[in-house]
């Protein structure tokens, strides 16, 4: 029986195990007995089949014998798998380099940003800065750059110690995430980021965002740099988009999600459909060269599926000068999504309610935070957030710009609320008359945004 030399192991040790009809308990368990070695468990063999990890040779002798599959084979796809990269939301799963070299592998200077020590260390920076809001174990991060968990911790004391990073403990879990966004560096690092290891994420984002998207294929040179080919800068992106069969993609929305895919990426973007085939023609992305990488990425769906916006609003000038300027990004997936903003600007009003006669000042502070998660939330809404080195009126500036004078409130409420952080001021206290006023206010912005939320969709 032919062999297919690029089938990676995962997928031979999943398709053998469901032939034999075993679970994973099941086959961690025969595996276990025969090998006289406790320490297979289901949790190993899950993370044999989802790729992140590779059978040691004396475990793949193990396998053979219980999934009668050839031990030949077996070493062929654990072979495979190595060759490939997988980084994140991203990995070749054709033609990639039959000889991994120096340059390929996770501790080797990455040629697709060889100012990096190692690729795991781009990929500790690109799933941090372009996810600020969020915190990382080290087995996420582990994953999502494709290394070790010691790799992992080791790069992440160096770039704990460089600033880059901050850590903090829950239990006997740490996690990671982004500095504190006025850092000189995270900038700068965060926008180079976003230009190079950031593509995955971009375009799964983007593209995860339209409805049919079965799945998403990268190729050209980002592709080759990205499989660790040595070469010049990407000066492109070549998409091939698969849609299921006999359903015609929303071509409105695929142009919206190309063009924020190519602001954000700030380089052209080129992409085709076709209908999803297990054979998939990978020739058919945009000037493909035949024997080079592709890389699978993964769509990344948001929580609600975001529109393209039917509104024509005012300011669009203003919230472009901001985008060009860095005061503001374009973001997909998850985080497009303003109700989450909506939902705990509410709860900051309830408790601001609730406190207001007996704490003025406190009540006060409450108010300013509700109103600037209410400016957040339709930037959200619109796929859009103040970026990391962004000034503190920016979520009031493109909001006011775009959705009236109304929600100049927001920055008014900033300002106001700034006064009373230096308590030996002579304007640190509020009255009950001026929070009673300002209740009133926030309420109505948060009705207003909650009724335009509904109308609005993503900006481009």
């Amino acid at each position: 029986m032919e062999v297919d030399r690029n089938q990676p192991i995962s997928q031979v040790i999943r398709a053998a195990r469901r032939e034999c009809k075993l679970s994973q308990y099941t086959l961690a368990s025969e595996l276990a007995t025969i090998s006289g070695r406790p320490t297979i468990t289901r949790d190993l063999v899950a993370r044999w089949e989802r790729g992140h990890q590779i059978p040691r040779a004396g475990t793949r002798q193990w396998l053979s014998v219980v999934l009668q599959v050839p031990r030949e084979q077996l070493d062929i796809a654990a072979a495979a798998a190595r060759r490939r990269s997988r980084l994140g939301h991203a990995v070749v799963t054709e033609n990639a380099p039959a000889q991994p070299g120096h340059a390929r592998r996770a501790q080797g200077t990455p040629p697709l940003l060889p100012m990096f020590r190692s690729r795991v260390q781009g990929g500790i920076l690109a799933a941090t800065l372009l996810n600020p809001d969020r915190s990382f174990s080290l087995t996420e991060l582990a994953e999502h750059a494709g290394a070790s968990l010691a790799s992992v911790d080791k790069e992440n004391k160096l770039l704990e110690r460089a600033g880059l990073l901050t850590s903090r403990r829950e239990g006997t879990i740490r996690l990671m995430r982004a500095a504190d966004q006025h850092g000189a560096l995270i900038g700068p690092l965060t926008e180079l980021m976003r230009l190079t290891y950031g593509v995955p994420q971009i375009v799964g984002e983007e593209f995860g965002s339209v409805p049919g998207v079965a799945r998403i294929a990268l190729g050209g040179i980002w592709a080759d740099r990205f499989a660790g080919i040595p070469g010049p800068e990407p000066d492109g992106i070549e998409l091939l988009i698969a849609t299921p069969p006999g359903k015609t993609p929303d071509e409105h929305a695929l142009s919206v999600a190309a063009q924020r895919a190519e602001q954000r990426l700030k380089r052209p973007l080129t992409f085709t459909t076709v209908p999803l085939d297990p054979d998939l023609d990978t020739l058919q992305i945009p000037h493909q060269r035949p024997g080079h990488p592709v890389v699978e990425v993964a769509a990344i769906r948001p929580r609600s599926v975001p529109r393209p916006s039917d509104v024509e609003l005012d300011g669009r000038d203003t919230i472009h000068h901001l985008i060009h300027a860095g005061q503001l990004e374009m973001i997909g997936g998850p985080g497009a999504n303003g109700r989450p903003f909506l939902d705990l600007a509410a709860k900051h009003i309830a408790s601001a309610e609730r406190i207001g006669e007996n704490a003025p000042d406190s009540t006060f502070i409450l108010l300013s935070q509700a109103a600037q998660l209410i400016g957040s939330s339709l930037l959200a809404q619109q796929g859009l957030r103040a970026s990391m080195n962004a000034a503190e009126h920016v979520v009031g500036t493109a909001v006011t710009a775009q959705f009236g004078h109304q929600f100049s409130q927001i920055e008014l409420l900033r300002r106001r609320s700034r006064e009373l952080d230096v308590p030996t001021s002579r304007d640190s206290h509020v009255t009950p008359a001026e929070v009673s006023t300002y209740l009133r206010t926030v309420r109505t912005l948060l009705a207003t945004a909650t009724h335009l939320a509904e109308k609005i969709g993503l900006f481009s």
